[in-house]
C-alpha cells in the first residue's frame, strides 16, 4: 500500500489526545471505531489512562507499536507540530490533524501553519489537515473524524461514492443526508488547510481505488491545475463520474474562501471550461450533488446515458407540460412520437389518454385493472421505438394499492436498459419506495431536480450533430504549423502594440492584412495609395490601448487627401488626450466576415487559456465569451464556438461554411498562446474577421503583467 492508501484505509490507528472525558473528540472517534467494527488496531495515547473507549492506552507517542499507519491528532494548534516530530521519531508515516487556529486565524495562526508546514516537509510525515473534519472509510469502519452525526446512528451504510471536500461541515452533512437516503458513502474526506496533502492528492487516490464508482468534490480552489485536469481525464478513462461543486463565483464568496481555508477561488469561467472539457459534471448545490450522485448510483452497471431525448409519462396533463418546459430549460429534447409508435401504445391506454409526448395515461390507467396491467406493454413499445433515450415519469397514483403493478414495469424497463429511467414523486408509498430502492432506482422528490440531473448528465452530448461532424471533418486540413517568432524584449507592465503583434502573427504563419506605419500625413497618403483603397487608419500610442473608444480608428478611407487629413486629426486627438503619437498604421481593409474577439492569457492555476466572444463593436455591448484550456483540438475549438450565444446559432459561425476556418484558427491560436513565455500576459485580437476563405486578425495587442518566464 502507498502512504496515502495506508492513511485512508489503515490497519493500525493511534489517537493522540484521546480520553473518556465527555466531549473529548479523540475518545469519541475511538468509540465510533469500536461501534462500527473497525477491524484494525486502535491505540489511544494518554499520559495516565489505562484504557480509552475500551482500547488499551499508551502513555506517549514513543510507546506506540511500529506498525501504526496513521495518527489522529486531537490536540490544539500549538501542539500539532511537536506531535508530528514525535510521530516521525516513532515511525508513524501519516497523520490527520483536526485543530483549527492556523492560517485561517490571523498572524499567529499563519506562524503556526508555517512552522507545521516546515515540520511536515522535513519529517516526511504525510498529513491531512489541519483545520479539517478528518476521514471516514465505511468499507473498513475507520472513523478518523469528530462528525457528531455518527454518534446517532448504529450502522454505517457503504457504497461506491467517495467525497473529497475542502469544507468539513459540508462533507459531514452530505454524508449524513446520503446515509438517510439509504445509500451512504465509501469515503468522506475533509482536506482542511492542506498544509501537505491537497485535494488533488486525495482525489487521485480515491479515483484509483477499485471500490470507488462515483467521485464527489467540493472545491474552493486547487494548487495544481494540470494535475487536477489529469485526474479528471483518468477518472473518465476508468468510467468513474466526477461531480464537482465549485464555489467562489462571487467576490463575496471568494473573500469568504480566503478567510476559510486560504485558497484562491480562481476565475469562474476558466473552471467552467475545464470541467466541461474533461467531462466532469458541475453542480450548483449540495442537494443537486446528492440527487445526481444518487441517480448515478442507481445506474451502476448500466450503460451511460446515450442521448437527451426524453419521453414524459404521467397521469395528468399539467405535470407533463411543466416537465416539457423544464426539459427545454435544461437543454433536453421532448420529441414528438411517430404515428407508428402512437399507434402501438394507443391500444394499451384508456381512450381519453394522450399518446402524444408528454404521454398522459390519466388516473384510469392506474386504478382500473384493465389498463393498469397494460403498463408493461406501453413501456415496452416506447423502449423499442428508438425515439427516446430517457423515460421521465411520475407514478404516484395507484402505488398505494398496487405498488408492484405500477413500479414493477418501470423497474423491468430500467433493468433492460431500453430507456434510462428517471422517477420523481413526493407521494411514493413505503412499499413502492422499497421496490425502487431494491432495484437501485433513485426516486427524485422533485420534478425539477430530476430534469436538471438529466440535463447535467447529457450536456456533453449536446453538440454532437451532423453539422458539427461536417465542420470537424474539414477543419484539420486547414490547421497549419505555428512557426517560431522573434519575441520583443519586454518588462512587466509593457504593452506590445498592434504593429508588433501583427509582425509576430505573420512570422508565426497567420494570415494578416498588409499594413505599414506612417510617421507623417504625407507618408500616410502615400502608403494608402500603395496598399490600395479603401484602407483603415489606426493611431499608435503606448498610452492608449483601446483606440476605437478614443476615436483613433478610421475605416473606409477612400482617397489620399482623406488619409492625410485623418493623420492630422489623430495627431491633434492624441495631443488633446495627453498621449504620445508614435505613428499611424495604414492597413488594408477587411472584406466582410463574422467578427470575433479571440484572446489568450496565462491562468495562475491552469496555465494557458483561450477565450472567444463577439468581436468588434459588439464586444462592449454583449457579455458573451467562452473559455477553454490550451491546447485545443478541433472538437474543443468547435465547442468553444458553440457555447457562444451570438455565433453558435443556426446562422452563426459554427453552423456555416466559415465554421471550419474559425475552428482551425482557434486551434492554431491556442498553440501560439502556449508558446508565449511570460508568467502573466493577455493577448487580445479584436476583431478577427472570419469568412469561408480566411480568418484574419484586424487589431491586437499584448499586455504583459509579469515578464518573468515560466519554467519549460
Amino acid at each position: 500500500m502507498t502512504p496515502l492508501q495506508r492513511l485512508l484505509a489503515p490497519r493500525s490507528v493511534a489517537v493522540v489526545g484521546a480520553s473518556d472525558r465527555p466531549g473529548n473528540r479523540g475518545g469519541a472517534a475511538a468509540a465510533l471505531m469500536r461501534k462500527f467494527g473497525f477491524a484494525g488496531e486502535v491505540h489511544p495515547v494518554h499520559p495516565t489512562a489505562e484504557t480509552v473507549a475500551g482500547y488499551p492506552a499508551v502513555r506517549s507517542v514513543a510507546e506506540l507499536p511500529s506498525d501504526v499507519d496513521v495518527a489522529i491528532i486531537g490536540l490544539g494548534a500549538a501542539n500539532v507540530a511537536g506531535v508530528v516530530r514525535e510521530l516521525h521519531d516513532a515511525g508513524v508515516p501519516g497523520a490527520i490533524a483536526w485543530a483549527g487556529g492556523f492560517s485561517e486565524n490571523g498572524a499567529e495562526g499563519e506562524r503556526l501553519q508555517a512552522e507545521l508546514a516546515e515540520v511536515v516537509r522535513s519529517t516526511g510525515v504525510r498529513m491531512i489537515g489541519p483545520n479539517c473534519l478528518g476521514v471516514v472509510n465505511t468499507a473498513v469502519g475507520f472513523t478518523g473524524t469528530f462528525a457528531t452525526w455518527l454518534r446517532g446512528t448504529d450502522r454505517l451504510l457503504t457504497s461506491g461514492i467517495a467525497m473529497v471536500s475542502q469544507s468539513g461541515g459540508l462533507a459531514a452533512n452530505a454524508h449524513a443526508w446520503s446515509q438517510e437516503s439509504g445509500i451512504g458513502f465509501r469515503y468522506m474526506i475533509s482536506t482542511g488547510n492542506e498544509v501537505d496533502l491537497g485535494v488533488v492528492d486525495l482525489l487521485e487516490t480515491v479515483v484509483e481505488d477499485p471500490g470507488t464508482e462515483i467521485v464527489l468534490a467540493y472545491l474552493e480552489g486547487v494548487r495544481d491545475g494540470a494535475r487536477f485536469a489529469a485526474m479528471l481525464r483518468r477518472a473518465r478513462e476508468l468510467g468513474k463520474p466526477v461531480l464537482v461543486l465549485k464555489v467562489g463565483h462571487s467576490a463575496a464568496s471568494a473573500a469568504a474562501i480566503a478567510a476559510h481555508t486560504g485558497a484562491l477561488a480562481g476565475e469562474t469561467r476558466v473552471w467552467d471550461a475545464l470541467l466541461e472539457a474533461e467531462g466532469a459534471v458541475q453542480v450548483r448545490s449540495v442537494e443537486q450533488l446528492l440527487e445526481t450522485a444518487g441517480y448515478l448510483h442507481g445506474r451502476a452497471g448500466l450503460p451511460p446515458l446515450r442521448g437527451r431525448r426524453v419521453v414524459i409519462m404521467g397521469h395528468g396533463g399539467g405535470a407533463g407540460v411543466l416537465a416539457s418546459d423544464q426539459c427545454a430549460l435544461a437543454g433536453l429534447e421532448v420529441p414528438a412520437l411517430s404515428e407508428e409508435t402512437r399507434a402501438a401504445i394507443a391500444p394499451t391506454m384508456p381512450e381519453i389518454a394522450s399518446t402524444k409526448n408528454p404521454v398522459d395515461l390519466t388516473p384510469e390507467a392506474y386504478v382500473q385493472d384493465k389498463w393498469r396491467l397494460q403498463l408493461p406493454s406501453t413501456l415496452d413499445a416506447l423502449g423499442r421505438s428508438g425515439e427516446a433515450d430517457v423515460l421521465l415519469t411520475q407514478f404516484s397514483v395507484g402505488e398505494s394499492v398496487h405498488p408492484r403493478d405500477i413500479a414493477g414495469p418501470v423497474i423491468d424497463l430500467h433493468r433492460r436498459g431500453d430507456l434510462a429511467v428517471a422517477v420523481y414523486s413526493r407521494a411514493t408509498t413505503p412499499d413502492a419506495a422499497k421496490l425502487y430502492a431494491d432495484a437501485g432506482i433513485h426516486v427524485f422528490t422533485d420534478q425539477r431536480a430530476a430534469v436538471e440531473t438529466l440535463g447535467l448528465l447529457t450536456r456533453p452530448l449536446q453538440v454532437d450533430d451532423a453539422v458539427s461532424r461536417a465542420v470537424l471533418a474539414d477543419a484539420p486540413g486547414l490547421v497549419t504549423p505555428v512557426q517560431d517568432t522573434a519575441l520583443p524584449a519586454v518588462a512587466s507592465g509593457d504593452v506590445i502594440a498592434e504593429h508588433d503583434v501583427h509582425r509576430l502573427l505573420a512570422e508565426a504563419g497567420f494570415d494578416v492584412l498588409r499594413g505599414e506605419t506612417a510617421k507623417s500625413a504625407e507618408e500616410a497618403g502615400a502608403l494608402a495609395e500603395k496598399l490600395g483603397f479603401p484602407v483603415v487608419l489606426k493611431a499608435l500610442s503606448p498610452q492608449i490601448t483601446h483606440r476605437a473608444a478614443a476615436g483613433l480608428v478610421r475605416l473606409g478611407v477612400a482617397d489620399r487627401a482623406t488619409a492625410e487629413q485623418v493623420f492630422r486629426e489623430f495627431a491633434a486627438r492624441t495631443d488633446a488626450l495627453g498621449a504620445d503619437l508614435i505613428g499611424v498604421l495604414v492597413q488594408q481593409s477587411a472584406v466582410g466576415g463574422t467578427e470575433l474577439l479571440v484572446s489568450g492569457f496565462r491562468d495562475p492555476v491552469f496555465g494557458p487559456v483561450v477565450s472567444c466572444g463577439a468581436g468588434g463593436v459588439a464586444t462592449e455591448l454583449i457579455d458573451d465569451v467562452s473559455f477553454a484550456l490550451a491546447p485545443l483540438d478541433e472538437a474543443a475549438a468547435l465547442a468553444l464556438l458553440r457555447r457562444l450565444r451570438t455565433t453558435g446559432k443556426a446562422k452563426g459561425l459554427s453552423l456555416s461554411d466559415a465554421g471550419a476556418r474559425a475552428v482551425a484558427f482557434l486551434v492554431r491560436f491556442a498553440r501560439f498562446v502556449e508558446r508565449l513565455p511570460w508568467t502573466g500576459f493577455v493577448l487580445e485580437l479584436n476583431p478577427v474577421s472570419v469568412t469561408a476563405q480566411r480568418a484574419v486578425p484586424l487589431d491586437g495587442l499584448v499586455v504583459v503583467s509579469d515578464a518573468a518566464e515560466v519554467p519549460r
